[in-house]
């Protein structure tokens, strides 16, 4: 998966934005290229999980579609942990061909790593 530096900025600003909780938002896809990203809000408000609210789901499906692109992956920050997938994230991942994309904030420099679950 290629994440083009541009859209890795704008994720960890949006993540950043977020704290104290965790920020999150959607990937767009053109094949396995990242080509666009849907910051959303986070239905949880918490520092520990995040949900992305149905309706800005929704509105990011309906865009990417019309651009020829597919939703294929999330992003999420740990505010006070690493960019690995915790076990919450784990059980919680609806979809194991999805990449994601954690942001950690923990430490002076946020780090931003990608996983896959399948």
């Amino acid at each position: 998966m290629f994440l083009p530096d541009d859209l890795r900025r704008q994720i960890v600003d949006h993540c950043l934005s977020a704290l104290p909780n965790e920020g999150c938002g959607l990937l767009a896809l053109d094949g396995d290229r990242v080509v666009g990203i849907y910051p959303t809000g986070n239905d949880d408000a918490s520092p520990q999980s995040y949900t992305i609210p149905p309706q800005e789901h929704y509105e990011a499906l309906v865009d990417a579609e019309s651009k020829g692109w597919e939703i294929g992956g999330v992003f999420h920050s740990h505010p006070g942990g690493p960019a690995e997938m915790s076990p919450v994230d784990l059980a919680r991942a609806l979809d194991r061909d999805w990449i994601y994309v954690v942001v950690g904030l923990s430490g002076n420099v946020p780090e931003v790593r990608t996983a896959t679950v399948g």
